[in-house]
């Protein structure tokens, strides 16, 4: 029995790996503080979306960032637990500016002002 890997309830219910999520909410939480001008509630998302682009972006990044290391001979171990802080960390401004770009993509080109004559 001891050879059997942990349980992780997280993945078995919504499919993401629990040190994916926390290490996500920790570097969504240093976002939170170190960015000024930021209410509670504004932290609390940053750590949450921090937690979800991790959970869901780590998987997805962790082979071409490995694919990419071993282009430079660069030694890997264990980068998911980095990846994921740092996808943590950017997790708010990627989703800002997915949206921004998805509002764009709605509206279209937008037609120049002519100038004043």
């Amino acid at each position: 029995m001891a050879d059997l890997p942990p349980y992780d309830w997280l993945h078995q219910m919504v499919g993401v790996k629990t040190p994916h999520v926390i290490a996500g909410v920790a570097g969504g939480v240093v976002r939170g503080f170190v960015s000024k001008g930021f209410t509670w509630p504004q932290r609390l998302g940053s750590a949450v979306v921090g937690a979800a682009v991790a959970g869901y972006g780590t998987p997805f990044v962790a082979p071409i960032l490995r694919k990419w290391l071993d282009l430079w001979q660069y030694p890997q171990g264990d980068i998911e637990g980095s990846l994921g802080f740092a996808l943590g960390l950017v997790g708010m401004t990627i989703c800002d500016a997915l949206i921004r770009w998805a509002r764009r993509w709605r509206d279209g080109p937008t037609l120049p002002i002519p100038p004043k004559s």
